[in-house]
């Protein structure tokens, strides 16, 4: 194994005192620490580093500001960073207070919770966030050691809690770390001995289970550890025997195993410091060994955040599926495939699947490649006319006999395109298009969608800007149309993806450029406005970005995709978009492995994965079919509520099987075309701005009917002829 090297950082500006007990926390961007004890006091200053000049800051901060404490835990969330608890020594105070840190306005404020209970005092415990939720396990007030799980929720501010009978023991100065969806805890001290056992808690099923591995790590507490992949790095922390460590260890979360990293300058050994991981660096901040520290090391774990290359390059994998009735199958091609590459765009064509450009492990592409569904036979085309600069991250829709492709870039720092180009399909001769109006400007990582006969644009990244604005490309006249951002628009972002749906275009994930995500918008071709779709149930993804998506009936199917910490997915959601459902699908067969920046399309009931990155660039096929094969689809179709209803195990008469499954395709046609009158019915009397609340308003001189008057209150211009609004009127039902 490669040994690496630890780094000391030599700082300047305003550092702070050598101290213990302290928290830190890292927006990507720099590193905040807060509190702790220096020998001569318990502290509640706020300090932020800049990794790029090495500069500590004190800063001037304002608001409801925590007391001195020592021990306090801390985790970001969007803007904020939040804290909980710690004490002022050991015969002293303990605290449970939740203070939030507004890092833009640099101002303080306690949270108030809702509910009266609260958890216990204590300290030495660990915060960990997942979504929405703060997740405070176990710890110790000077007299009792804690294993309950405390969980806030940030949008209700209320807190749980909980005990489990078959959970950790009690402990404090133990780790834990969030990672493939789940809660790790590593190690600690359980009043009698220090600890090296490892327990999951899932957040899907509210259970613990204790981790045998064949591998171990020595027991410690008061060490550090961060997820970054699907591994936890453990460093430092000390024994019963007060026998100090400065060794690093790799728990990998799907092979269960322990590998201690062989490193070289390490720094002393040390018990109570802090970690973080930013740009695939493990920081390691003050702490004691033998006393306080203020000194600062990193260690390199070659890995690369979402936006140090704009196609990352993560280490490790996984492959976690359940077992049920849709099978993934890997297709066994001939012919001439397509290199292995990322950031191709591919798109279905009367049964052809067209794959263009991307990045292979040599150059960026520009060769087009053809795969017949039938035949399961791959051709490079040759292409004659204007053919596109090579590029990756370009996205493309089909209209009529041909393809269009916009946007894309050379590399991070290279360049970044704003053009069209057009492929007609048959003669393969390419055309770049001289649009006009209002041109987008240059991007990648955007996406492209078709609605009638308009190209819509949805933002994107260009090395500096992420966009969050929608255009329109009318491929008949070839003029550009900023369309109407009003509602409750997306931030800005990239890596997301884009689907339509009947007349709304649905817009799930990506990265911001401080998190990635898992929201939800839809876009209203009809009133031309925005709303974020929270009112949802079931089971939802994890946030990612570069994952794919694809429309079928009446769901919105995810697949793969990457997080924040470079943790790859293959798993397989929908989004049934009529009931506003998530369902986890459990799936058997040759599952894709984890990747990211792979590409997706539908063919009938077919969807295909293409490609992407799972460590290594891929040119594999796979397909799912997302109809069971027996055609009983409203029954058997794994995550609808029907297959909760009946037993798809149960046995049919084999003589009227066939008159079954006839009857059943009339059936499911006429609920689809009864849902579609019915939705189309309903949305006539729904406010077009929030889809929520019924219309009730009339907009003057206009005079459309299209809002609730809580919405109107907020026009100024006529959404549907951008004429001034000079009188709302409310109307009343008969």
């Amino acid at each position: 194994m490669e040994t690496k090297s630890w780094e000391e950082i030599v700082v300047s500006g305003n550092n702070y005192t050598a101290r213990t007990g302290h928290t830190i926390a890292c927006d990507n961007k720099f590193i905040y620490l807060f509190g702790g004890t220096d020998g001569q006091s318990r502290n509640n200053d706020l300090y932020k580093f800049d990794p790029n000049t090495g500069t500590w800051s004190m800063l001037e901060v304002s608001g409801s500001q925590p007391t001195s404490r020592s021990g306090s835990q801390c985790v970001l969330h969007q803007n904020t960073i939040y804290f909980f608890g710690g004490y002022t020594k050991k015969d002293g105070e303990y605290f449970n207070d939740l203070f939030a840190f507004n890092i833009p306005t640099l101002q303080w404020k306690e949270v108030q919770p809702n509910i009266s209970e609260l958890p216990n005092k204590r300290t030495d415990h660990t915060l960990s966030l997942f979504r929405d939720t703060l997740y405070v396990f176990g710890g110790y007030d000077g007299r009792s050691r804690y294993n309950d799980l405390c969980a806030f929720n940030l949008i209700t501010n209320e807190w749980k809690i909980t005990q489990y009978e078959n959970g950790p023991q009690s402990r404090f100065g133990h780790s834990s770390v969030v990672c493939q969806d789940k809660l790790i805890i590593f190690g600690g001290w359980n009043g009698h001995i220090t600890l090296n056992d490892v327990w999951v808690y899932s957040f899907a099923t509210d259970r613990w289970s204790e981790i045998s591995s064949s591998s171990s790590i020595s027991a410690r507490y008061r060490h550090v550890a961060i997820s970054l992949g699907n591994s936890m790095f453990v460093f430092g922390g000390v024994n019963k025997e007060q026998v100090r460590f400065n060794d690093t260890y790799e728990f990998n979360v799907n092979s269960q195993y322990w590998v201690k990293v062989d490193t070289q300058r390490n720094p002393s050994p040390r018990t109570f410091h802090r970690a973080v991981v930013l740009d695939g660096f493990l920081y390691v901040l003050g702490g004691f060994d033998g006393a306080r520290k203020n000194d600062m090391f990193r260690l390199y774990l070659n890995q690369l955040s979402p936006e140090d290359e704009i196609e990352s390059n993560p280490l490790l994998t996984t492959n976690h599926i359940e077992d049920n009735e849709l099978c993934w199958k890997e297709i066994e091609c001939v012919g001439k495939n397509y290199s292995a590459r990322t950031g191709h765009c591919a798109i279905n064509l009367l049964g052809t699947i067209y794959v263009f450009g991307g990045t292979d492990e040599t150059t960026r592409r520009n060769d087009l490649h053809s795969f017949d569904t039938n035949a399961c036979i791959w051709k490079n085309i040759e292409c004659q006319g204007d053919i596109p600069t090579a590029r990756s991250g370009a996205k493309c829709v089909d209209y009529e006999d041909s393809i269009y492709i916009f946007g894309g870039y050379t590399r991070k720092d290279g360049v970044y395109y704003e053009d069209v180009h057009r492929l007609q399909i048959g003669i393969f001769l390419w055309t770049k298009l001289l649009t006009r109006g209002d041109i987008p400007k240059p991007r990648t990582d955007h996406t492209a969608v078709i609605y009638g006969s308009q190209m819509m644009i949805f933002a994107g990244y260009d090395g500096k800007v992420r966009y969050n604005d929608l255009r329109a490309l009318d491929l008949e006249n070839k003029e550009w149309v900023c369309m109407p951002d009003q509602g409750n628009v997306p931030p800005p972002r990239f890596g997301h993806t884009s689907v339509v749906h009947m007349h709304n275009m649905y817009v799930f994930g990506g990265w911001d450029g401080h998190d990635t995500l898992d929201d939800l918008y839809q876009y209203s071709f009809s009133s031309k406005s925005w709303i974020e779709v929270r009112l949802t149930t079931g089971i939802k993804p994890s946030p990612r970005y570069r994952h794919s998506c694809v429309v079928f009936e009446d769901s919105i199917f995810i697949f793969g995709g990457v997080n924040k910490t470079q943790t790859r997915y293959n798993d397989l959601y929908e989004y049934n978009i009529i009931r506003r459902e998530w369902f986890l699908i459990r799936i058997t067969g040759k599952c894709p492995s984890t990747r990211t920046f792979h590409s997706a399309i539908m063919d009938n009931d077919i969807m295909y994965i293409l490609g992407g990155f799972d460590g290594k660039r891929k040119n594999d096929l796979h397909c799912i079919k997302l109809v069971c094969d027996d055609n009983l689809s409203l029954v058997s179709r794994p995550g609808s509520a029907l297959s909760r209803v009946y037993d798809v195990e149960d046995p049919v008469d084999n003589s009227s099987f066939k008159e079954l499954q006839e009857q059943n395709i009339i059936l499911k046609e006429n609920i689809k075309e009864l849902s579609r009158q019915l939705g189309a019915e309903e949305e006539k009397d729904i406010c077009k701005i929030c889809y929520e609340r019924d219309i009730d308003t009339v907009l003057l001189d206009c005079a459309h009917r299209l809002t609730c008057s809580k919405c109107a209150q907020s026009l100024k211009q006529c959404p549907v002829d951008r004429k001034i609004i000079t009188r709302v009127i409310k109307t009343l039902s008969a």
